[in-house]
């Protein structure tokens, strides 16, 4: 009895023993791998409060065996961002520049004068024969319209057709159109003086001779009975007759007998 418990308590003491080495070994090694990792953490610690060095080695910060890959993707998209944003800025500008080159020709558009003759209307001569004319003056008809047989003319001691008539009247006397119109002509004659011509419309025209004074101008709109001029002296071929306005009607160059169409 005793010999056996001798045999076990020297095997107590072996086994006790290395469980006490092992546990050592352990500790030994939990404390080696703290500080290893101490100083790991301490080595790769940043100073956020340090300045940061602008000449710092490049080579230094990202290793000294270590080189920047310029192919890398990161850098290729920055590029491809670059360019993007280069074409953004061309198109913005050509946008830009063209919006101006059309606003400076809407403010062209806008600032342009406008005509006189695109402002108001051509006016609208609407005579057809059929309206009844105002007298342009008022007086006797010492020579009447004769186109069929002749009549005799006292200055000229002769006889011929007259494609008008003469109405005498006061020197100085105003003339009237006999109807809305545009006045066509103005010129002179050694044998009707000063003449002016009207449009009437739809080829009728009206002619008026031995004036002066006139107060209207080529191109001019004229309303029925206004006022055109003023009876003038009469011209060597008409010195017998007296002072007269000389009156004529056309239709399509034809004469036409004016009493057929004065009211």
């Amino acid at each position: 009895m005793k010999k056996t418990w001798s045999f076990f308590r020297t095997k107590i003491f072996y086994v006790a023993l290395a469980v006490g080495l092992v546990a050592f070994a352990s500790l030994v090694a939990v404390y080696n791998y703290r500080d290893a990792k101490e100083e790991l953490n301490q080595g790769q610690a940043i100073d956020l409060n340090q300045p940061v060095d602008n000449n710092l080695n490049l080579d230094t910060a990202v290793g000294q065996n270590d080189e920047l890959d310029y192919s890398k993707e990161p850098v290729t998209q920055i590029g491809k961002i670059s360019e993007s944003t280069t074409e953004a800025k061309s198109t913005e500008e050509t946008t830009e520049e063209v919006t101006e080159d059309v606003a400076a020709e809407e403010n062209e558009d806008d600032t342009a004068p406008v005509s006189s003759n695109s402002a108001s209307a051509a006016p609208q001569l609407n005579y057809n024969g059929e309206q009844e004319l105002a007298w342009p003056l008022i007086g006797d008809v010492i020579l009447p319209f004769s186109m069929e047989t002749t009549v005799y003319y006292q200055t000229l001691n002769a006889y011929k057709c007259n494609p008008g008539m003469l109405i005498r009247g006061n020197e100085g006397a105003n003339v009237l159109s006999v109807y809305e119109g545009v006045v066509a002509d103005i010129y002179e004659t050694k044998e009707h003086g000063t003449v002016v011509e009207i449009d009437l419309g739809n080829g009728y025209r009206a002619t008026y001779g031995q004036l002066m004074n006139v107060c209207v101008n080529v191109g001019d709109k004229v309303s029925m009975e206004q006022n055109i001029a003023e009876l003038g002296p009469v011209s060597s071929y008409y010195t017998e007759e007296g002072t007269h306005l000389y009156f004529q009607i056309t239709k399509d160059t034809e004469p036409v007998n004016p009493l057929t169409l004065i009211k």
